[in-house]
């Protein structure tokens, strides 16, 4: 049977995507707890999906305001979903889509502001370490698998991630 996604009621809100300031970081950081705990309890036990949040909640202060790019995705005012961009790297650092506003196209169009962002940064690739519940979400968006599934770097408990890569521009 197909799963149905729901999308958001005709008349809703428009969503718009714009770079973080420092005042939104508490409302990302709540915004990622909540996907983790969505998203990956399919995937990740729950030790692993706290590991994930507080390696966030530990640099995202520091990390939007530089060297990163973090975009922030909202709907009504309201952030339903975040992105960061190590554009230096091609590297896609993270991609957050509130709980209750994943299977609704969020993820898809910070991917793709993700994107046109490492364009403009002249990226030939952009990659990543993508959490296991994604990897299906990345394989549709034209990423491809590196290897198999490793641990995510920097973190003290094993949290299995598939590095991901995709070919942009021109030579797609």
């Amino acid at each position: 049977m197909m799963k149905q996604r729901k999308l958001l009621p005709v008349g809703a809100p428009s969503m718009s995507i714009r770079l973080a300031r420092f005042e939104d970081i508490s409302g990302i950081l709540r915004l990622i707890e909540r996907a983790l705990e969505h998203g990956c309890r399919d995937v990740y036990d729950e030790r692993q999906r706290r590991t994930v949040y507080l390696a966030y909640a530990s640099s995202l202060f520091i990390e939007t305001l530089a060297p990163f790019e973090t975009l922030v995705a909202e709907i009504g005012g309201r952030p339903v979903g975040a992105a960061q961009l190590d554009p230096r790297k091609g590297l896609l650092r993270a991609l957050f889509a509130d709980a209750g506003f994943q299977g609704q196209g969020v993820g898809r169009a910070l991917l793709g502001a993700i994107e046109s962002r490492a364009l403009a940064a002249r990226c030939e690739r952009l990659c990543g370490a993508m959490s296991l519940n994604a990897v299906e979400f990345y394989r549709r968006a034209g990423f491809r698998a590196r290897g198999r599934p490793d641990g995510l770097p920097g973190v003290p408990t094993w949290v299995p991630v598939q590095w991901m890569d995709k070919t942009l521009g021109a030579g797609r």
